[in-house]
């Protein structure tokens, strides 16, 4: 049987967009170094387990144009298609990889993303996507330029295999595996993936990604360490507390909740998919509480509820916005400020009241995205039973 041609990755550069990178010293230049450190470390990584190329591209929309995955996606993967192809080199599949996707992911998972056979493709998760590789048929209708033409109409890399699927591509769902759903979106994820990396069950990071992780300094002068870290392990590890996690929490995290921590968990599950549904319009019962009530009652019954509380703070946002488009919530800076508790720099009036009522609440308040309430729940469990 011949050898099969090594596909094509595309990994997005998030330091690769001239005259607009944060100023240093904030938040989001902490979120744009630590991610493209690990674009560079991911795209080695794809490298090493034969996926032939692998090129970092910047995310850049046309000047005065809203910015569109599938558009950007399509159009880059085709001058890249186009340049292999013209030095004579065979292609049969190509990929994507957000820039901090994959970044605890063991070397069998890498591989297997990469292993799509023609008319499949395969994803860290089908239902809220961060890589994927698809792969063509030579013949048929399931061709690459199907599969761009497919992708083109998708808003955003979360519905990719939801467009590929309507277009009759198989696919295979990874997300089951060790830490597929973890992905690095802002400075809060660095500091689970500082902690993560910890872990004895876990790969580590290059040396160039730990160095970053140990030496980072946030605004304020803290280092990257996760907020209330030891009083949230010390209730896991307790029978007789309560934690309370509200937000995209999965199935898999749920589970490890409930048969690794000591303790009792109240959950309050919303929005699950809501950047792969871009259409659809996000609705919280918990937001619906803050619109009546205003955030620090929110926050303060919360804390009635439990010892500890986890709330993915972006279905709030979402619902606020009447959007899952991150471009209408609150900019950038807030949210990664919001996530330690800072509220000093957010201007935002709802999410400063709800940063500072969490910071000064009762018990520890834990706030964050979709990786702190999924793959972030189970390093946060494992790392409060090695006492870390």
């Amino acid at each position: 049987m011949p050898e099969r041609p090594a596909p094509l990755m595309l990994i997005v550069d998030p330091g690769a967009k001239p005259g607009v990178d944060p100023p240093f010293g904030t938040y989001a230049a902490v979120s744009v170094a630590g991610r493209r450190r690990l674009a560079i470390e991911l795209s080695r990584r794809l490298i090493a387990a034969d996926s032939g190329v692998a090129a970092l591209h910047p995310v850049l929309a046309p000047d005065g144009e809203p910015f569109h995955w599938g558009r950007w996606y399509a159009a880059a993967a085709r001058a890249m298609l186009a340049r292999v192809r013209a030095e004579g080199r065979p292609l049969d599949a190509i990929g994507y990889a957000g820039a901090g996707a994959l970044a605890l992911a063991d070397d069998p998972l890498i591989e297997a993303l990469v292993s799509a056979i023609p008319g499949e493709a395969t994803a860290n998760n089908r239902f809220s996507t961060d890589a994927f590789l698809v792969a063509g048929q030579p013949t048929g209708r399931l061709t690459l330029e199907a599969a761009l033409d497919a992708l083109e109409g998708c808003s955003t890399d979360n519905a990719a295999m939801h467009c590929l699927e309507a277009a009759g591509f198989a696919i295979r769902d990874l997300s089951a595996s060790s830490w597929a759903r973890f992905d690095v979106d802002t400075p809060l994820d660095l500091a689970l993936l500082r902690l993560g990396a910890r872990l004895p069950t876990t790969r580590r990071p290059d040396g160039v990604v730990a160095a970053f992780l140990e030496m980072t300094i946030l605004p304020g002068g803290r280092s990257l360490e996760v907020p209330h870290l030891p009083e949230i392990g010390a209730i896991l590890r307790d029978r007789d507390r309560q934690l309370v996690v509200a937000g995209r929490v999965p199935s898999s995290a749920w589970s490890y909740l409930e048969t690794e921590s000591a303790c009792r968990v109240r959950c309050f599950i919303e929005e699950r998919g809501m950047r792969s549904a871009r259409d659809a319009v996000p609705h919280s019962l918990l937001a619906d509480w803050m619109e009546r009530l205003g955030p620090t009652e929110l926050v303060n019954e919360l804390a009635t509820l439990g010892d500890a509380v986890i709330l993915d703070s972006r279905v709030l946002m979402a619902a606020r916005a009447g959007s899952s488009d991150a471009a209408a919530w609150p900019p950038a800076e807030e949210r990664f400020a919001s996530d330690f508790l800072d509220a000093t720099p957010i201007a935002t009036e709802w999410l400063s009241e709800l940063t500072a009522a969490a910071a000064a609440s009762s018990v520890p308040f834990l706030l964050g995205g979709h990786a702190l309430v999924s793959d972030g729940l189970r390093i946060l469990v494992d790392a409060a039973w090695l006492g870390r």
